[in-house]
């Protein structure tokens, strides 16, 4: 999952810069060209709404790069509390809960 996130972002990040790069035409309409090849031509709006889309799906691909890292930490930190030795807890006093002071008082 960490790497597909990884991927997703640097797939759109990358998408994004080269549209960028290869599209300086100025003008109502915007040819997006990759590589010499109009894919499609864009007004304002359209290509508005295209950026909103590469950011939606580069923060999709940080977010599952980030819970993955969270999902690894979590099963790295319950295998090594099963493998560490556990020993009995001490009793706690109840005198330490019955004095317990709320807001100050």
């Amino acid at each position: 999952m960490i790497v597909l996130g990884i991927l997703l972002a640097l797939a759109a990040g990358g998408f994004a810069a080269i549209a960028v790069a290869e599209n300086f035409q100025g003008g109502p309409q915007y040819a997006v060209e990759f590589f010499g090849t109009q894919i499609a031509t864009l007004g304002p709006p359209g290509l508005f709404l295209s950026g909103v889309a590469l950011t939606l799906i580069f923060c999709s691909g940080l977010a599952m790069a980030a819970s993955g890292l969270k999902q690894r930490r979590r099963v790295q930190r319950a295998l090594a509390s099963a493998s560490a030795p556990t020993e009995p807890e001490a009793p706690r006093s109840q005198s330490a809960h019955r004095h317990r002071r709320l807001l100050g008082h």
